[in-house]
């Protein structure tokens, strides 16, 4: 999803394609950095998973035995104002004084990576995009909080499925915890699926089909991100379809059969959506969504938060959310924002009071009623009073038999997702043949893709 300047929508999305350029140079540095420590083990994975070579034993520095105040590290969103919220009861509960800092998303991933070459214990808290948990994970930007988890009643992990507990992870190790959880899922307008005699869309197949009977009736028939950023909503697709990105040697497989039917299926709903829907993004087809007569979108349930304002949406009572409709395998793609300790702060152990404070189980309530984008706890997601006034909750309930996917684990992601945004839209717009742009693309990533262990 693009997710644009993410202080008024829910995740991360503007600036991720222009903060590409910036990043890759210091990732590569850093990388070396991390060969150098002696990552020679390789681990084979598909979509999903990482064959970056495996890090080092983390080592913390000495830690502070007197802390008197905390640093911490947001990016601007709903997640980072209501963790401020939280600030005044801390500081009262313990005494210790905490600072923030608000940086745009599309300096802050830079900002902390610079920081961690640094090495100086700038930031004792830090909130990052679960797209850069690979670099930051193989890099040792973030500590692992497994032991503080394992010791820990008040967050209790219990409250979370498997699959929630494994989208803060890296190799296995829990870099992150869950700042909010964000699955892709169906957004539609009740009144104008009502005039149309048409019901939500369990499949694909019924989800074009709504979207094309839209059109034909003079509404917009479906959004979703066909711009900047389409390789979130592809790479769904893709994975729905029953394909893969890459296999479990690193080859890409954007070729195959399923490849090319979600990429054609993809084209059919860019003709069904609105004029001008090929440059859109996530946050600017959300505004499409609930400014204009459209039936159908597909977007993250994070927004959900940034348009329960009547004031800025007309059809604040015309609108539903249902899951995401099924395709030849049950995937469900997992986005969300994670939060962490920074590997060289000198005060982990305060550092984890105050996340376990804000993010522990007793006060996950108070945390959604201060405006934060949901976080997919089971106490949260079968909350009666909450679902009352945030009926999509139940939704973050992912089911067992659902695949979470969520972003590659790849360190070469950002070049990844570069080269598939550039490719994809042409396709959809009809400027380049789907099989040939496919090709090229998978020529493309297979010189990416081989960089991965380097």
């Amino acid at each position: 999803m693009k997710r644009p300047n993410r202080r008024t929508t829910h995740h991360h999305v503007e600036g991720r394609q222009r903060t590409i350029p910036l990043l890759i140079a210091l990732l590569s540095a850093l990388a070396l950095v991390a060969g150098a420590c002696g990552n020679d083990n390789k681990d084979a994975a598909t979509d999903g998973g990482t064959t970056a070579a495996t890090t080092p034993k983390y080592t913390p520095p000495a830690q502070d035995s007197d802390v008197k105040e905390l640093n911490i590290f947001l990016i601007p969103s709903p997640s980072s104002t209501s963790i401020q919220s939280f600030i005044p009861a801390f500081e009262k509960e313990t005494g210790i004084k905490v600072n923030f800092t608000e940086t745009p998303y599309t300096e802050a991933h830079n900002k902390q990576l610079l920081s961690y070459k640094q090495k100086a214990g700038a930031y004792d808290i830090a909130q990052f995009d679960n797209t850069y948990l690979a670099n930051f994970g193989v890099n040792q930007v973030m500590a692992p909080l497994d032991d503080y988890l394992a010791n820990s009643p008040a967050y209790d992990t219990t409250d979370f499925s498997q699959g929630q507990l494994e989208y803060g992870k890296y190799k296995n190790t829990t870099y992150g915890l869950t700042l909010s959880t964000e699955p892709m899922i169906q957004w539609y307008r009740t009144d104008l699926l009502a005039d149309a005699g048409l019901e939500p869309a369990t499949t694909w197949d019924e989800y074009l089909a709504n979207a094309e009977a839209l059109k034909a009736a003079g509404k917009g028939g479906n959004v979703l991100g066909f711009g900047p950023g389409v390789t979130w909503w592809w790479m769904t697709l893709v994975w729905s379809f029953g394909g893969k990105l890459y296999d479990d040697n690193l080859k890409p497989q954007v070729t195959s059969d399923a490849v090319v039917k979600a990429t054609e299926y993809l084209k059919k709903l860019l003709e069904a959506a609105p004029d001008g829907a090929s440059s859109l993004d996530g946050d600017t087809s959300v505004a499409k969504f609930f400014s204009t007569d459209v039936g159908q979108m597909l977007n993250y349930s994070g927004y959900y938060g940034s348009v329960k304002d009547p004031a800025t949406n007309p059809y604040i009572d015309k609108f539903e959310t249902a899951r995401m409709p099924m395709g030849e395998t049950d995937i469900t793609h997992l986005a969300g924002w994670n939060i962490g300790i920074p590997s060289d702060s000198k005060k982990q152990d305060a550092a984890w009071k105050f996340m376990e404070f804000v993010l522990g189980k007793s006060n996950a309530v108070d945390y959604l009623k201060s405006g934060a984008a949901a976080i997919g706890r089971k106490s949260i997601t079968s909350n009666a009073e909450l679902i009352t006034t945030n009926p999509y909750l139940p939704l973050l309930d992912i089911p067992a038999e659902s695949r979470i996917e969520r972003y590659p684990q790849l360190k070469v992601w950002p070049d990844f997702q570069k080269a598939a945004d550039e490719a994809v839209t042409p396709m959809l717009t009809g400027d380049v043949d789907i099989k040939t742009g496919l090709a090229d693309l998978n020529t493309k990533l297979a010189g990416i893709l081989a960089g991965e262990n380097e």
